[in-house]
């Protein structure tokens, strides 16, 4: 039987995934601003797929407990409801053409074809466009310029302290950015810009940057060939940091494959390859 990533995580698991951040940050495999990062991911994480896509790239000995599988009472039960009200609808429909031979419908007929709800036409107005929202692509130069031309044009300026990518399966980014109040807050990018009520106090040392400075197709380059250079070309790029990190530019790009093989290429914003670390599991 398969199992589900989507079942809900509970509050043992996030427990179990922040013990786990814990032990990489302290046995180096996480830098401080990294484990802060994805602490705060596990603290919000929904799914067990969000929990495990935190950890994935990590050598750890925490592991999250499989999702139950998935029973066929829950479906069979469904399916049930749904022929009872084929049953229902054709039971009334039955009884009301029998009943225009007669002239006049009797009360069971009756009865039977108010419960089906009658269907009122609408006209809609010729003029009216339909709004689809545009998703994000973090993966490709075309969708990270459209990031950052919204993010612009959402709150007015290019000037921001960090920026993490998360481009696998239900992709997502966070922009940290200085907050009206002078403090660090941070911007949820997932299907639209969500504003983080909780904000932190901005450190001496954590200078902002001019989003516009990152290349953008040098970015998309260097996600599409991370897996190579870190000798895994099946790996799947699960994190990515864009900041300044002592005080030079740094874009931070992580892979791995379900074995937890991969590694971590560095680079500054025009794309140059600065070092190569590989990891095991």
């Amino acid at each position: 039987m398969s199992q589900r990533p989507d079942v809900r995580a509970r509050d043992i698991d996030r427990a179990l995934a922040s013990t786990a951040l814990d032990r990489a940050y302290s046995d180096g495999q996480l830098s401080f601003d990294e484990h802060r990062l994805r602490t705060e991911r596990a603290r919000v994480a929904a799914t067990l797929s969000d929990l495990r896509r935190l950890l994935a790239d990590l050598q750890m000995d925490v592991d999250l407990p499989e999702p139950p599988p998935r029973t066929p009472t829950a479906a069979k039960g469904r399916v049930l409801l749904a022929l009872a009200s084929v049953v229902v609808v054709a039971v009334g429909l039955t009884a009301f053409l029998v009943s225009r031979g007669d002239g006049e419908p009797t009360a069971s007929a009756t009865t039977s074809i108010s419960a089906v709800p009658p269907v009122i036409p609408m006209d809609l107005p010729t003029d009216v466009v339909p709004i689809v929202a545009r998703p994000f692509v973090f993966d490709t130069a075309e969708g990270l310029d459209d990031l950052r031309a919204r993010y612009i044009d959402r709150f007015g300026t290019s000037e921001v302290l960090e920026l993490n990518i998360q481009p696998a399966e239900d992709a997502r980014a966070d922009v940290w950015r200085v907050s009206t109040d002078g403090r660090r807050g941070r911007v949820f990018v997932d299907g639209g810009f969500q504003v983080s009520g909780a904000t932190e106090l901005l450190q001496d040392d954590e200078p902002q940057f001019d989003w516009n400075l990152v290349n953008s197709a040098a970015l998309a380059r260097l996600i599409a060939e991370t897996p190579a250079t870190v000798g895994v070309p099946e790996a799947v790029v699960d994190w990515i940091t864009v900041d300044i990190d002592s005080g030079a530019q740094r874009i931070s790009i992580s892979a791995s494959d379900p074995d937890r093989r991969g590694g971590r290429v560095e680079a500054d914003f025009a794309g140059n390859v600065l070092s190569v670390t590989p990891s095991s599991p």
